[in-house]
């Protein structure tokens, strides 16, 4: 799956560099599964408002996260087996932005019945942004898609940026969301003494340990000459 590395010492070896991305890929799963599962089923008391931080942690906690580690993989692969990864990665992420539509819905009703404003609290504001973008993003990743035919419309010095900027900006959006959750945990409507904690300590190692994938798995194509340029001009 890994190109070989240069043989210097400051390198990681491949078979090294392979095991290290194993491992903190199943340790993303299941820090995954257990924040958001514990999140959507403690939470649910079977009223209306229980739907929001339900719909909203298995989006943005289990399939955002999951598409992310996706895409994080599927940089160091080319040809047919690339193509299939970019679709399971959007699909993933497609997902994601049904939960969050659902999640945001939920929670807009919720605040008619009861007549409260939208929109007044930070994590309600930061959320709104977010949404945005999780909207975006899967539209900015069709563009990127040299299969959709749409980049090729654009200068060819233009494209590995378009790319590039698609990446970045989705991972801001990734990161947003685990921001907008930490600001919801404190909450009374959801909060559960010592599981709060818990909760947040989880959330954040999700952004450390997704943070060191990234940096782990995309680190050999600065040793390889750039290949990953190349990548960009074929998927």
């Amino acid at each position: 799956m890994y190109a070989t590395l240069s043989t210097t010492p400051s390198v990681v070896t491949k078979p090294t560099q392979h095991r290290i991305v194993g491992r903190l890929t199943l340790a993303l799963h299941c820090v995954v599964a257990c924040v958001a599962l514990s999140l959507a089923f403690i939470l649910f008391d079977n009223t209306l408002f229980a739907w929001h931080p339900a719909f909203m942690s298995i989006g943005y906690v289990v399939f955002m996260t999951e598409g992310l580690i996706a895409a994080i993989h599927f940089r160091q692969i080319d040809g047919h087996e690339r193509v299939k990864a970019i679709w399971s990665h959007a699909l993933l992420q497609l997902r994601a932005v049904i939960c969050v539509v659902i999640g945001f819905g939920v929670i807009y009703r919720n605040k008619i019945l009861l007549g409260k404003p939208h929109f007044v609290s930070l994590h309600a504001k930061v959320g709104l942004a977010t949404l945005i973008l999780s909207i975006l993003m899967p539209l900015w990743g069709l563009v990127s898609f040299r299969r959709m035919g749409i980049i090729q419309r654009f200068p060819e010095i233009w494209q590995p940026r378009i790319k590039a900027a698609h990446r970045q900006l989705g991972f801001i959006t990734w990161l947003l969301a685990l921001v907008t959750i930490e600001l919801a945990l404190p909450h009374p409507a959801v909060k559960k003494g010592w599981l709060t904690l818990a909760w947040q300590a989880g959330i954040g190692l999700v952004a450390v340990l997704l943070s060191i994938l990234s940096a782990k798995a995309v680190a050999g194509p600065k040793h390889f000459s750039g290949p990953e340029d190349a990548l960009c001009k074929t998927v």
